[in-house]
């Protein structure tokens, strides 16, 4: 897997993973941060990377999840919400635009539903790129 695939669009330091691995400021992490890198790191080696990559790509992705959501409680859903929400995002991602078939054979969908997860999908996408012009912002009377 490429490095690149974890790029946000925004920098991080190149000195900041080694900051990180320092065993100091591991110490001193809040422990949901260091637990957070060793479920990541451990999920890596199994997806095949070996430890240090792993623990590297840990600490990176962490990092940039810190970056996009720092400061701000975030919720992760479980179970089958959780499942169904990668499921969806996956299928938009597997979309060419001409594999809606293969896309329901492949996830047990019918086409029905492979066109609605996309239709879904879309507009969340078009969210992320475009602020909505009706939605009240904190000021506006």
């Amino acid at each position: 897997m490429a490095d690149d695939n974890l790029d946000m669009g925004f920098e991080i330091p190149e000195d900041a993973l080694e900051r990180l691995q320092d065993p100091e400021i591991l110490r001193k992490w809040p422990q949901g941060l260091s637990d957070m890198v060793t479920v990541i790191s451990a999920a890596l080696c199994r997806a095949g990377d070996d430890e240090d990559t792993a623990r590297e790509r840990a600490f990176r992705a962490v990092r940039a999840l810190a970056q996009y959501a720092g400061g701000r409680s975030l919720y992760v859903p479980k179970g089958d919400q959780l499942d169904r929400a990668l499921r969806d995002r996956e299928i938009w991602e597997r979309f060419d635009g001409t594999n809606v078939s293969d896309l329901a054979g492949r996830f047990h969908l019918t086409e029905v539903q492979i066109y609605s997860i996309l239709a879904e999908q879309r507009k969340l996408a078009r969210a992320r790129t475009q602020p909505d012009m009706f939605e009240r912002t904190e000021g506006a009377g």
